[in-house]
């Protein structure tokens, strides 16, 4: 539940003229707006994908659902998915029943040559008897646990970003950002090497990963950014840095901003006048980029609406157009979040494979049901506007 900390929690009240279209599982979806006539390109359909929708159902005993769902092409068989706070037990009498409340991370290794939904193995670490977070909090780093959110490989090198966190909510519940640097990516996971680095950046108020981009040698990142630390201003900013100095355990100091001023765009050492890419901000969302078309595509959201809403630039440094909604959620309770695209999954330019998760504040999951708490997949299919 990765933005319950510092949301906005006023409600918009604008009025949404609602359409309904057909879904790919053949059931009508509401989805929300009148698509803008001048949007680079326009909606063809949207809905929940019939295949990637069951592809993190709850096991009948061991993993039983989780949030952040962030996909990483490790090779051209295998993709890695990280996965925040995970509920384990059993399926007793059709409902999820947890072993405990829940670990702070696991991740499974899907293997692209099988089917889909025969294809996923989860891992999660032990300490004696009792299961535990795949990526253990390590003493030294800021924060006391932490919540895996973006990751990429870089040649024969993986890094996961992680959100390290305090466990009490105050007003320093986003303690920081620890880069986890993996060495032997290609081995079982259980026998990877994980070198961690305390990035020293991270607050509340500015979350660096929410978004990753590599073109060498650089490094991007879309950053999530509460402008003069105000919740209600929550917007997205572009910050990079060498892949190689992330990969050497470098933090803070790397880091460079695009910024404005004097009516020139540049990229500087401060954050200051940071240059707005598009509002709302997020904690959690992914980069997808349509080569045919030459644009590419970001999502966003606000936690405590039903909205998933995309925006897309021709270059990373904007200008972003304004976020359009492209579907509500039909099973918003208190929250809908990690809105994000997985290319790798797309089989044709224009089209979007978005995984979401919804849930309530605090939880209980043996009461609510199977599609709670565990990633939903819709499929968004676009068509270019030659205008």
């Amino acid at each position: 539940m990765n933005d319950i900390m510092s949301i906005r929690l006023s409600v918009k009240i604008d009025l949404l003229v609602i359409l309904t279209i057909v879904g790919f599982s053949g059931q009508l979806f509401s989805q929300c707006g009148d698509w803008p006539a001048d949007y680079p390109v326009k909606l063809v359909s949207v809905g929940i994908d019939t295949v990637y929708d069951k592809l993190f159902q709850a096991n009948e005993s061991g993993w039983l659902g989780a949030d952040a769902a962030t996909s990483i092409v490790l090779d051209d068989k295998r993709t890695l998915w990280l996965f925040g706070d995970t509920f384990l037990g059993e399926i007793i009498d059709g409902r999820r029943v947890p072993n405990r409340f829940y670990i702070n991370s696991t991740i499974a290794i899907q293997d692209r040559t099988v089917h889909p939904l025969k294809s996923i193995k989860y891992y999660w670490r032990k300490s004696g008897e009792t299961d535990i977070a795949f990526f253990p909090y390590q003493k030294g780093t800021s924060g006391k646990y932490y919540w895996p959110t973006q990751g990429i490989r870089i040649e024969d090198k993986l890094i996961v970003f992680c959100m390290s966190l305090n466990r009490d909510w105050s007003e320093n519940w986003i303690a920081g950002t620890v880069s986890v640097v993996i060495d032997n990516p290609d081995e079982n996971p259980m026998n990877w090497k994980m070198n961690y680095y305390d990035m020293n950046v991270g607050s509340d108020h500015f979350v660096l990963q929410s978004a990753l981009w590599y073109e060498k040698p650089y490094l991007y990142f879309i950053s999530m950014d509460d402008l003069n630390n105000q919740p209600e201003n929550r917007r997205m900013i572009l910050v990079r840095s060498k892949a190689a100095d992330i990969l050497a355990g470098r933090g803070a100091e790397s880091l460079e901003y695009w910024t404005k001023a004097r009516n020139r765009e540049f990229w500087s050492k401060k954050r200051d006048s940071a240059v707005t890419l598009f509002a709302p901000g997020c904690t959690e969302t992914m980069i997808q980029y349509d080569e045919s078309w030459q644009l590419y595509y970001c999502t966003t959201y606000n936690p405590v609406e039903p909205y998933i809403y995309l925006t897309v630039a021709s270059q990373l440094t904007g200008p972003w157009s304004e976020p359009v909604c492209i579907y509500k959620n039909p099973d918003h309770t208190t929250m809908t979040y990690a809105a994000k695209c997985h290319p790798e999954l797309s089989t044709r330019p224009g089209e979007l494979i978005i995984s979401y998760v919804t849930a309530p504040i605090g939880v209980d999951i043996e009461n609510q049901g199977m599609d709670v708490y565990r990633p939903r997949f819709i499929r968004v299919r676009l068509a270019k506007d030659e205008q």
